[in-house]
């Protein structure tokens, strides 16, 4: 029997021992538990069952909060990790084209987490576009020809 095995079954002990508790009793009784012991497998084991617990608490949650009637709810069964179904869930459509504006940015600022310095002409989508004229920080490059166009 190999460490990860130990650790699970440690895990699944740990769980059926205090399966009678709501999740939230369940959480606290593992962490009281876990400060008692000194065994490293068994620490390990705790922490593998809180984290266990966690999902379950989230995918509770989820399931009491969910606005929308469409939704189909997964089976109980599902042990998938509640994480990566959060992260799914919360991506925008990807049916929904994308438009995309040229601008040309005024003074250094930052779009998406991205540095940019003055003067640079970049594609944004229309949304960060808009966010980042109103904030006087670009110039909609349509808007500047059409001045030049006037000058001339």
């Amino acid at each position: 029997m190999d460490l990860s095995e130990k650790i699970l079954d440690k895990k699944e002990e740990l769980l059926d021992e205090f399966e009678n508790l709501k999740l939230e009793e369940l959480a606290l009784k593992i962490k009281q538990v876990s400060n008692r012991e000194n065994n490293f497998i068994f620490s390990i084991a705790c922490l593998a069952a809180r984290v266990s617990v966690l999902n379950q608490r989230i995918q509770a949650i989820i399931n009491e909060n969910t606005a929308n009637d469409n939704y189909v709810k997964e089976e109980k069964n599902d042990t998938g990790n509640i994480v990566e179904k959060i992260i799914k869930r919360s991506k925008k459509p990807t049916n929904v084209p994308v438009e995309w504006v040229r601008v040309q940015i005024k003074e250094t600022t930052e779009v998406n987490g991205v540095r940019f310095p003055s003067g640079i002409q970049i594609d944004v989508t229309s949304e960060d576009a808009q966010k980042m004229i109103e904030g006087d920080k670009a110039i909609l490059l349509e808007d500047l020809e059409k001045d030049k166009e006037k000058e001339t």
